[in-house]
């Protein structure tokens, strides 16, 4: 049965638009600064949401078996769009990314199923959280626009739950981008996984939850 509710795009676009608009206060004010929010940028987020809206309306996880190519689809979306052209000249790091998210040995998508599979009963902001930073932190699993990505596969799994889904506003761009870069600077070893990564993401579940915005979601037609 597909999802009950879907992402309201105009509302992620104004959102979007206005962390655009002040992200060199945002900045200033993290951590660790980040590359400017560019229109293509903003363009291919939004891209991004609508891709995920079709798949809660076929009712696709990424995480399923028959959905994999979807989640690396998203990962070519936020960094090429829909742009054929760039596509085509993107070929080759497109076939490396497919062969990364399906074969790195230190981490790829069966370790980040397995983990969905084994918490599939928790609270869907702790599985959010949680599939988020073992995306995240390193090794990654894809060469770019791990953050991005797992931003969108965070939404969809939230409104899968039918829960709002997670977009970047300028009252939650701190308390998201920081976390971000602790868990990218955060090994997937024994003590990331024993110490560090934990307390992270159950910080980040308690985060996803607070922020949670019902105008986000819509009822389909």
């Amino acid at each position: 049965m597909p999802a009950k509710f879907r992402i309201n795009i105009e509302a992620v676009e104004y959102y979007l638009r206005t962390v655009q608009k002040n992200f060199e206060h945002i900045n200033d004010r993290l951590d660790m600064r980040r590359e400017p929010m560019r229109d293509e940028i903003v363009e291919n987020m939004l891209a991004g949401y609508r891709y995920v809206n079709t798949l809660l309306e076929q009712d696709l996880s990424m995480l399923e078996q028959s959905g994999l190519h979807h989640f690396l689809e998203l990962n070519h979306i936020v960094l090429c769009g829909e742009n054929l052209k760039k596509r085509k000249d993107f070929h080759q790091h497109i076939l490396a990314t497919s062969d990364r998210f399906y074969s790195q040995k230190e981490f790829c998508i069966k370790d980040l199923r397995s983990w969905a599979k084994d918490h599939k009963h928790v609270t869907p902001w702790k599985r959010a959280a949680g599939i988020y930073i073992l995306h995240v932190s390193q090794p990654q699993l894809f060469f770019e626009g791990n953050h991005r990505t797992g931003a969108l596969l965070m939404s969809s799994i939230l409104v899968r739950a039918g829960t709002p889904p997670f977009v970047l506003t300028v009252d939650n761009a701190k308390a998201y981008f920081d976390p971000s870069s602790l868990a990218k600077a955060t090994k997937k070893d024994f003590m990331g996984k024993l110490y560090k990564l934990p307390k992270i993401k159950k910080n980040f579940a308690k985060f996803l939850e607070a922020q949670a915005n019902p105008e986000l979601l819509i009822r389909p037609s």
